[in-house]
């Protein structure tokens, strides 16, 4: 029997990611995905593109976030 320390539920473009982020730092780790493949879900539908932040406020959480996460793409 397998033993994995975190089960990441949905592999769409969020659950995929933090299950890659997870691996690379050794923890075992499980993804669970009800659909036929990666992304066929909500990512899919959204013509799988990853939000820029190109329209949010400045200064707001949402529009930091969108920094942060295309400075950590890059890193990918």
């Amino acid at each position: 029997m397998s033993v994995h320390d975190v089960a990441v539920i949905g592999c769409g473009v969020t659950g995929a990611f933090i299950a890659r982020a997870l691996s690379r730092c050794r923890i075992r780790t499980v993804v669970i995905e009800r659909g036929p493949d990666a992304c066929s879900g909500t990512s899919r539908a959204n013509s799988g593109v990853v939000h820029a932040g190109f329209y949010s406020m400045p200064g707001t959480l949402k529009a930091e976030l969108c920094v942060e996460g295309n400075r950590r793409y890059a890193a990918l």
